[in-house]
């Protein structure tokens, strides 16, 4: 389950994450929904969270994709979220 907590600093986060706009250089595919019942099971949907608590990662945008442990691209649908290639945080968000 993918329900992801933004935080201010990298010392308070799980993931340092990029934003990128191409979906031939991220590492995942990502949609956001509203529930969290539909983000479970799949990485590539997240939902996003107000509570560290509660929240399976917590996540630092970071704008260098070589400061970045993971390079993300939005998509509008849920059917082609997803990991575009192995990784090591399959199954970890």
């Amino acid at each position: 389950m993918a329900l992801i907590c933004e935080v201010g600093s990298l010392g308070a986060a799980d993931i340092a994450v990029c934003v990128v706009a191409s979906r031939s250089v991220a590492d995942l595919l990502v949609c956001k929904v509203s529930s969290r019942g539909v983000a479970q099971g799949n990485d590539g949907l997240w939902c996003e969270v107000t509570s560290r608590s509660v929240a399976s990662s917590r996540v630092k945008y970071v704008t260098s994709r070589t400061s970045a442990d993971l390079l993300i691209c939005y998509v509008g649908s849920r059917s082609v979220a997803g990991w575009t290639r192995q990784h090591r945080l399959q199954g970890k968000l």
